[in-house]
Order: C-alpha cells, then sequence, then structure tokens
C-alpha cells in the first residue's frame, strides 16, 4: 500500500507544479510588469521571513549554560 501512496503523491506534486509553471507562464505573458513586480515582491517578502526565522532558531541554539 504505501507503494501505491507514493506513487499518487509524486503525481499530485507533478501535476501542482506543471499548473503553477504554466499560470506564472501565462500571467508574465498577459501582464508582465505587474507579475515581474509580484513575484519580485513575494520572493522578498520570503528571503526575509527565512531570515527572521534562521535568526530565531539560531539564538535557541546559542544559549549559554553558563559553565
Amino acid at each position: 500500500m504505501p507503494a501505491i501512496k507514493n506513487t499518487l503523491a509524486r503525481k499530485a506534486v507533478k501535476a501542482t507544479a506543471k499548473h503553477t509553471a504554466r499560470g506564472t507562464a501565462s500571467k508574465l505573458k498577459r501582464d508582465p510588469l505587474r507579475a515581474a513586480t509580484l513575484l519580485g515582491l513575494g520572493g522578498a517578502v520570503g528571503a526575509v521571513a527565512g531570515w527572521v526565522a534562521g535568526r530565531s532558531a539560531g539564538d535557541t541554539a546559542s544559549v549559554s549554560t553558563g559553565s
């Protein structure tokens, strides 16, 4: 049974990736400036969120033991 679940999961991921790629390409064709702006803004927000998450995770790992 696990093999069927893995196969279905892979197919779902593949279909989602194709759908996202086609939608992004279509939007870039129709309104390139708006699409590029939104993609850039999304990337910047994601980068900042990753940086903040990395900093907060790094702070907990460097807690001193007091010795």
